[in-house]
């Protein structure tokens, strides 16, 4: 409701072709459909209905708008989301949520397990730090055997539109059956896009939005790029891949952006006994952000906090210290 209700500064500005006052039509269309609503006791004064909050009921009161301000709202919504999101990322404040790993293509393999065993008030508690190896992308053997059962025309491979450092990107662009039904592009076919690095991505977009960055291309054109990219994602992340060098590693970090093989050590059993210790560490290389992971795989199910690489082997250090007993397993 930023901007809306009058008493915040909007994030995002109102649509520019938009003819007349966006914010004050959209608060007259939201006191139409009982989101804002007249005090009984202040005559002029609006105020946010009790459940303005719950989406199931505001999608369904947007229903009496017109048309046009239920688009035009909701694509609002959609790009203030986008900033608040960018907003918080950049300062660090952005809580990814739980990262699930294993429910969808990816291969996730356990390589390496250490047990540690402790003693708290009420007993024995078991510590569990797994290493797994996750692997995505799309080969191109892969990329070419899809490509053969497809028959629309704007399916296919496709290279971005401009070349950075001489390197061009590629995906692969099959139509997935489903259409927009709000915002500008309303009408417009979806597409799945899959890349060398990362398989299949979760987001869809209309063909409007794949070529604003990419053009067709035929299979004897793409075939390199991809295999370039899939070959070298394995162990280069995109920065190095890009520029040829990662300002992270140069500092001695580890960097996975864009790789198709990440590793993801994960501590996960009973950890209340020693957590202030192990938070402390973790905070200290994710400046108080701690990411929890789903995992499954082989019947394997393990929910448990991500633990940097920088940080393994004083994790271990600590937790062999705090432990009676201590166990490790290769697989």
């Amino acid at each position: 409701m930023k901007g809306i209700m009058g008493y915040e500064t909007p994030i995002v500005s109102p649509p520019t072709d938009y003819k007349g006052d966006f914010f004050k039509d959209v608060a007259g269309a939201l006191v139409g459909v009982g989101i804002i609503c007249n005090s009984d006791t202040n005559p002029g004064v609006l105020s946010l209905d009790k459940d303005y909050n719950n989406i199931s009921k505001f999608l369904n009161r947007i229903l009496g708008m017109p048309v046009d301000l239920q688009n035009r709202l909701f694509k609002y919504f959609t790009d203030t989301l986008a900033a608040i999101v960018g907003q918080a990322k950049k300062s660090g404040r952005y809580d990814m949520g739980i990262l699930d790993l294993g429910s969808n293509q990816d291969d996730v393999q356990r390589k390496k397990l250490y047990s540690f065993t402790t003693r708290h008030p009420t007993g024995l508690a078991k510590i569990e730090l797994h290493i797994f190896e996750v692997g995505r992308g799309l080969s191109w053997d892969m990329a070419k055997e899809k490509w053969t059962v497809l028959f629309g025309v704007h399916e296919g491979f496709y290279i971005s539109q401009q070349a950075r450092n001489g390197k061009h990107n590629t995906i692969l662009v099959v139509q997935s059956g489903t259409v927009a039904r709000r915002g500008a592009d309303k009408g417009e076919q979806h597409y799945t896009i899959s890349r060398p690095n990362t398989g299949l991505q979760l987001r869809q977009e209309t063909l409007t939005e794949i070529r604003k960055k990419f053009k067709k291309v035929t299979p004897d054109e793409a075939q390199p790029i991809w295999t370039d990219q899939y070959t070298s994602s394995k162990t280069e992340c995109f920065h190095t891949y890009w520029n040829g060098r990662c300002r992270s590693k140069t500092a001695g970090f580890d960097c996975q952006y864009g790789l198709r093989q990440r590793t993801y050590n994960v501590l996960s059993g009973s950890v209340l006994s020693v957590w202030t210790k192990v938070e402390a560490v973790i905070s200290s290389q994710l400046g108080g952000r701690m990411q929890v992971v789903r995992l499954r795989t082989d019947g394997l199910r393990i929910v448990g906090t991500v633990v940097p690489p920088s940080c393994m082997t004083t994790i271990i250090k600590l937790l062999t210290e705090e432990s009676e007993n201590v166990s490790e397993e290769s697989f």
